[in-house]
C-alpha cells in the first residue's frame, strides 16, 4: 500500500544551486541535503512543513554513474497558485525566465525555468 508521502525526483547538474533558487523564490523549505565530501548530492524541498509531496534534487552525473538505465528527464509538473498575475509579475521582476500567460478554458497558466533550463508550469487556483 502506498502512503500520502510523495517526491518528485529531479535530476540537476548543481542540487545546491537549484534548491536555492526554489527557496529563494518559491519560498520552498529545505527538508534535508545528502552530501559526499566534495559536494552536495541531493536536497529535499517542500512548499510547508506538513506538504505531502517533496522534490527532490539529485545530482545528475551521480545518478547517472550509479543507474545508466534511468531516464534523467525533467518531469513534467503543474503547480498551483492562489494568485497567479502576481506570482508571475514578481518572478519576472527577480529576472527569472517566464512565458507568456495563457488561458484555456477559464484556466490560466504560465510556464518560468530554473537556473538549469528546466522547465515547470503554474495554474491559478481558487482559494476556498
Amino acid at each position: 500500500m502506498l502512503t500520502k508521502q510523495t517526491s518528485i525526483m529531479i535530476y540537476v547538474d548543481e542540487p545546491r544551486t537549484v534548491a536555492d533558487f526554489w527557496i529563494k523564490h518559491f519560498g520552498m523549505t529545505e527538508v534535508k541535503e545528502d552530501f559526499n565530501e566534495e559536494r552536495s548530492l541531493s536536497v529535499e524541498l517542500s512548499v510547508t512543513v506538513d506538504a505531502t509531496t517533496h522534490l527532490v534534487l539529485f545530482d545528475k552525473k551521480v545518478v547517472s554513474e550509479m543507474s545508466p538505465e534511468l531516464n534523467l528527464g525533467t518531469p513534467s509538473i503543474l503547480f498551483s497558485s492562489h494568485n497567479l498575475i502576481r506570482l508571475r509579475d514578481r518572478l519576472m521582476k527577480e529576472g527569472i525566465v517566464v512565458g507568456d500567460l495563457l488561458e484555456t478554458d477559464d484556466i490560466k497558466t504560465f510556464n518560468f525555468s530554473d537556473p538549469e533550463g528546466n522547465y515547470f508550469a503554474v495554474q491559478e487556483i481558487e482559494e476556498y
